[in-house]
């Protein structure tokens, strides 16, 4: 018996000093990290990737569980014990438009850790009023963001900003230029296009050995997606990218691309929205061999909702998907403008011996939204718009949102009165916005004991 049990154990500790042993197996406290990936062959260039949903999926955020508002635009990593560490944009409180919260997901998305504000914006720097698009990925011992951000209260001329921690739910510490710290914050990525333009920002990552992949939307005007690498070994790096252009062709009414490397078929696969917020929308599949140049092969419509957009896909936490990992697709949806919720699907990757480009040979889902009841009334501090800044042309709707203790958001369906606006410039009719003349106005909120005030650009 002695003698079967050092058999046992020796065996053990081999197999745990290659990773494959009992650790590798059990569930780990706090989700754990799967082994670095290392290279892996490519795939056959005369095979396409697809991507299906299995099912309608459940939703992982639903506005009426926190009072209204949305998140969108999820990164997601997947832990060893089967766990989701997911963080969104998320509608921020007072003048701040969005931060980025964290929480984890189990159960394949019917189950959740409470939601915590991860990263939110430093006061008198260059990301003064949002952090949103959230891409993270973990090296190092550092869990990395990166989101986008811009001083043009309009919502352009938008940059890539970076931060990291040592914990997925911070606190984290911004990139200075030349180190860490909490000011001045700049960008990894300045856009230097038409400040009228949305600018670059959506970022995502992928690690390849030592090269980081850094992706990321650059809309000047047209929305396309670029690429540029780093070495990962380098504890300066993001003071030294290398840019390589455009990877992904102008999108068809798309958004952001999160690109993750699948190492049982070598190729690195991005997803992004098309038709986002119509009644023909999809999730977008490319692929490509050496992470710069991409080619489409799918796309996923059956069994995801209509009016979708912002998507993200699971991988590990070095952007990666190994072979026999459950892999979960993310998105937000709906019409009713900034009070979205939040679609989970556990997804299927397989080949094809073409690539699916036709999309109208496959339907999408009309998933009502249905807001669940709060079981008590949350304390109200603020009250402010669902934007702070509005262009309006013809018509645009205006959702009136109060913030609670929390620091969540929830919408004002009655009550709230308007004024102090210029009526040569708008006119207000219930919570709608028309556009009379030209210029920009401040208006007035009261709702109750509460006050705000947004800025209206007619155009």
């Amino acid at each position: 018996m002695d003698i079967l049990y050092l058999i046992l154990k020796t065996v053990l500790i081999y197999l745990t000093l290659l990773g494959i042993g009992s650790s590798a197996f059990a569930p780990m406290k706090g989700g754990g990290d799967f082994p670095a990936s290392g290279p892996s062959e490519p795939g056959n260039p005369s095979e396409y990737l697809q991507i299906d949903a299995v099912d309608e999926g459940t939703d992982t955020f639903n506005p009426g569980e926190i009072h209204g508002g949305y998140r969108y635009g999820p990164s997601m990593i997947l832990n060893r014990d089967g766990s989701i560490d997911l963080w969104s944009a998320a509608n921020g409180p007072g003048d701040v438009i969005d931060v980025v919260t964290y929480c984890r997901l189990f159960e394949e998305g019917r189950k959740r850790t409470k939601e915590v504000v991860a990263l939110s914006p430093t006061p008198e720097t260059e990301d003064a009023d949002w952090t949103c698009d959230p891409g993270v990925i973990k090296f190092g011992g550092y869990y990395y963001i990166g989101y986008t951000s811009t001083l043009d209260k309009r919502g352009t001329d938008n940059s890539v900003y970076l931060a990291r921690s040592r914990n997925p739910d911070g606190p984290f510490e911004k990139w200075t230029g030349n180190g860490w710290g909490t000011a001045p914050v700049v960008p990894l990525i300045k856009f230097d296009g038409n400040p009228d333009c949305f600018g670059a920002g959506e970022p995502s990552f992928v690690l390849m050995g030592d090269t980081l992949y850094i992706y990321y939307s650059w809309n000047d005007p047209e929305a396309t997606t670029r690429v540029a690498t780093a070495d990962a070994t380098d504890e300066n790096w993001p003071a030294k990218l290398e840019f390589h252009g455009k990877c992904l062709p102008p999108k068809n009414g798309g958004d952001s691309a999160d690109v993750k490397y699948s190492d049982e078929y070598g190729r690195f696969l991005a997803v992004f929205t098309e038709k986002r917020f119509s009644d023909d929308s999809y999730v977008s599949v490319w692929e490509s061999f050496d992470g710069i140049n991409f080619r489409q092969s799918g796309f996923v419509k059956t069994n995801t909702a209509k009016k979708l957009h912002n998507c993200g896909i699971s991988g590990r936490a070095d952007g990666h998907i190994g072979k026999g990992d459950p892999v979960y697709l993310s998105y937000a949806y709906g019409s009713d403008w900034g009070n979205w919720p939040t679609r989970f699907h556990r997804v299927t990757l397989s080949l094809s011996r073409s690539p699916k480009t036709d999309d109208t040979a496959e339907k999408n889902i009309d998933m009502p939204v249905i807001r669940r009841k709060v079981s008590a009334i949350p304390e109200v501090t603020m009250i402010k718009a669902e934007k702070q800044v509005y262009h309006v042309k013809d018509s645009e709707s205006l959702l009136v949102m109060a913030m609670d203790s929390d620091g969540f958001t929830f919408p004002v369906l009655f009550g709230a009165k308007f004024d102090g606006y210029d009526e040569s410039i708008i006119r207000i009719s219930g919570y709608r916005i028309y556009a009379v003349g030209k210029g920009s106005t401040r208006v007035h909120i009261r709702w109750h004991n509460l006050e705000g005030n947004f800025i209206v650009y007619a155009e």
